[in-house]
């Protein structure tokens, strides 16, 4: 498949070492190539689009650093171990995955402050426009190499201390039960992706370059009460969604 005589591949937008990447990223995604699977050389992949080495040592180094495959000279480049999974359902919640793992994990409060709810955040948590909400910015790490950058707004006149109690019990489950929610459940999740800020870029380690994973959710109390609008940002590849219905 020679690119440049290929009407499906003429994107002059992008540069065609991308358009290969997202070509065998798409192959790896549908399982083309599965986990542990290596990858047609460079020369069988120069051949199968019509381009130089250097093009396609540029997808593949892109791949690598994406964390998709991994290369080892003199072998060749194979197909990654696939990401955790996060199983998404009504008990979605990060203390479930720290149980997944055998200790290792950590959460770290990097701000807190006010706000007033915004008119979409007040509708999502069923409160006036306006309301003060309590902010907290953290990070959250498990396993290896599994972290998120998260924000999580509280209506401040049910959780003032919030934050307080999070930076000594490094969990927002038991934070949570110290306001008396022993329970809480998943009522809502928007599923998105988006650049990451430098902020966020630097706390979880990965470049600016690369786009992030976001999971925007609501949760509430046992009553049915919203009691928290959540934003988490993970490095894109570290897991994958699934949703059993």
């Amino acid at each position: 498949m020679d690119i440049s005589n290929n009407p499906m591949w003429q994107d002059r937008e992008l540069p065609v070492w991308r358009q290969i990447e997202t070509d065998l990223e798409v192959d790896i995604q549908t399982g083309v190539y599965a986990t542990g699977d290596r990858l047609p050389s460079e020369h069988e992949l120069t051949a199968k689009y019509g381009v130089n080495r250097h093009t396609v040592r540029q997808a593949l180094a892109s791949l690598a650093q994406k964390g998709i495959v991994n290369a080892y000279q003199g072998k060749g480049v194979f197909v990654a171990d696939e990401p955790f999974e996060y199983k998404l359902d009504r008990n979605a919640k990060w203390s479930e995955v720290e149980n997944r793992f055998d200790g290792g994990a950590d959460g770290r409060l990097l701000d807190s402050y006010e706000q007033p709810a915004s008119a979409a955040i007040a509708r999502v948590l069923k409160v006036a426009q306006g309301t003060p909400l309590i902010v907290t910015e953290t990070l959250r790490t498990v396993g290896p190499g599994i972290a998120t950058y998260g924000y999580h707004m509280f209506p401040a006149s049910r959780f003032d201390g919030i934050a307080q109690e999070f930076s000594i019990t490094a969990s927002f489950t038991k934070a949570l039960a110290a306001f008396g929610v022993d329970a809480f459940f998943r009522a809502s999740t928007w599923i998105d992706c988006r650049m990451p800020r430098p902020r966020e870029a630097a706390a979880l380690s990965v470049p600016t370059s690369l786009p992030v994973m976001i999971m925007t959710y609501v949760d509430t109390d046992g009553d049915g009460m919203p009691i928290l609008y959540g934003h988490g940002v993970f490095p894109k590849r570290m897991m994958r969604i699934r949703i059993d219905t």
